[in-house]
């Protein structure tokens, strides 16, 4: 028989055992208060966290992120090493950072998409606190100095990410990419922004952090710029006026290293002075090409108005392998989704047709930021879906510049059987005049996201030819 609610001996066992948990989750608290990424974060705070950790171990040489996948996760390191990879656009391996106990990890997707081609893994036995994005994402908005103390570690992740991923301070050491991080400054352009204008003294060096540029002289584009990209230092290097404007296509953070620690560095290291300068000859010779080339800047021009370059990958045919007004992958786009996604004969690229379809934008997306649902997501491949939150109010449509985005009514539920038939029927019969429920939306945004959900993409399936692929866009327009 078990003790009586209210016998002393059940109630002092009750109570004991409360002050043993108190008393665990006490210590707890103080565990994490050790961990050097949460310092400065108060107890307050951090008594939200426990409840959601895990712990788990890896064995050495481990992935704990694979690269290019988007963790879940956010990780705190209570022992071990671990590195954080990536692969560099020329496929030169890159080591980002060497992470020690007390460091965390999988912070970027809490602030946006940076972190999805990074790759972690364990150097000897790992021991890591893991949180749930999801959960953690809902609650910082009511832990600020949560939120500032991850959002200061990912701005400087993101400065040394940026480091390690230009050639020119590839050969710099770990440590010396850390100093040169503390010189730099974050600054934030919105779209149609000059950043530095043409014939203006140069008083800095720019990298490029997030966002995507264009280069034009005496009005006439001649190239394009993206992350890991840099610009300013042939002024700086000639001490003459700039001699191109460079001005952002999407919102674009740049970091700026000032004239003077510009110099002072290359004084340090002449390796870099000496490799910067035969980048410049290349700059040089690539501008002279372009200026002289009038087809080239047509379809450069051609290129950013049509957003070809935002995303990782452009869907291409070659029509000389199509027969005559062949529309085959039009018509399986249209029998498996229901609407034609793709438009054929959309901007001649050298041999290519660029079709007119979504470009999977993976900086400043117009339609994700319209969004007031956040109905836009990116899947694991690097698409753009729409998710089952969309309802329906056309603010994705109007703010995509590239048209790529349509309006389609949703498909009613088939119901065969008479039974239900009957059932549907005599329930809008009953339905009340004045609808107690919210309507629900009739139509909803629908566009290419590479066939998602599905093994292949039912256009390049169904072409006879082989014609129409999928491919990155440096093999359409060589970037740089």
């Amino acid at each position: 028989m078990g003790a009586h609610p209210t016998d002393p001996s059940a109630q002092h066992h009750a109570a004991a055992r409360a002050q043993q948990q108190r008393q665990q989750r006490q210590h707890r608290l103080r565990e994490l208060t050790q961990i050097t990424a949460l310092q400065g974060v108060p107890e307050s705070e951090l008594d939200h966290l426990l409840d959601l950790c895990v712990l788990r171990a890896y064995p050495p040489h481990a992935p704990i992120v694979r690269e290019r996948e988007r963790s879940a996760w956010l990780f705190f390191l209570l022992t071990g090493t671990v590195h954080l990879m990536a692969t560099a656009r020329d496929g030169h391996p890159l080591l980002l950072d060497v992470l020690q106990r007390g460091d965390c990890f999988g912070e970027g997707m809490l602030f946006g998409d940076a972190y999805q081609r990074i790759g972690v893994q364990s150097i000897s036995p790992a021991l890591v606190l893991q949180l749930e994005l999801t959960e953690l994402r809902d609650l910082l908005p009511t832990l600020p100095r949560l939120d500032a103390r991850l959002r200061a570690i990912h701005t400087r992740r993101l400065t040394l990410t940026t480091l390690a991923r230009v050639p020119l301070f590839r050969e710099l050491d770990l440590p010396e990419r850390e100093s040169l991080a503390t010189l730099l400054e974050q600054r934030h352009f919105t779209r149609a922004t000059p950043i530095i204008t043409q014939d203006t003294p140069g008083d800095a060096f720019y990298l490029i952090e997030h966002g995507q540029t264009v280069v034009e002289h005496d009005g006439i584009v001649i190239a394009t710029l993206g992350q890991g990209d840099f610009f300013g230092e042939m002024s700086l290097l000639t001490q003459q006026p700039h001699n191109a404007t460079v001005h952002a296509v999407t919102i674009t953070d740049v970091l700026v290293l000032p004239a003077a620690a510009f110099h002072a560095l290359l004084h340090q290291r002449p390796d870099l002075e000496s490799r910067l300068q035969a980048m410049v000859a290349q700059r040089r010779a690539s501008t002279s090409r372009s200026l002289d080339h009038e087809e080239r800047t047509r379809q450069l021009v051609a290129t950013i108005q049509h957003g070809i370059l935002r995303g990782r990958y452009a869907l291409v045919r070659t029509p000389e392998l199509c027969p005559p007004d062949c529309t085959i992958c039009e018509q399986a786009c249209h029998t498996r989704h229901g609407n034609t996604r793709l438009h054929l004969n959309g901007v001649q690229i050298e041999q290519y047709d660029v079709v007119d379809v979504c470009r999977q934008c993976e900086i400043g997306a117009e339609c994700v930021a319209a969004c007031p649902e956040a109905a836009l997501v990116w899947n694991d491949q690097g698409a753009l879906i729409i998710t089952d939150a969309c309802t329906g109010c056309g603010a994705c449509i109007t703010a995509c510049p590239y048209n790529a985005v349509d309006s389609v009514r949703l498909r009613p539920k088939k119901t065969t059987h008479p039974v239900i038939q009957f059932i549907d029927s005599a329930q809008q019969r009953l339905a009340p005049i004045i609808p107690l429920q919210p309507v629900r939306p009739t139509h909803r945004a629908d566009k290419c996201d590479y066939c998602h959900g599905y093994g292949d993409m039912a256009c390049i399936s169904a072409c006879p030819t082989g014609s129409l692929q999928l491919v990155p866009v440096e093999q359409i327009m060589p970037l740089g």
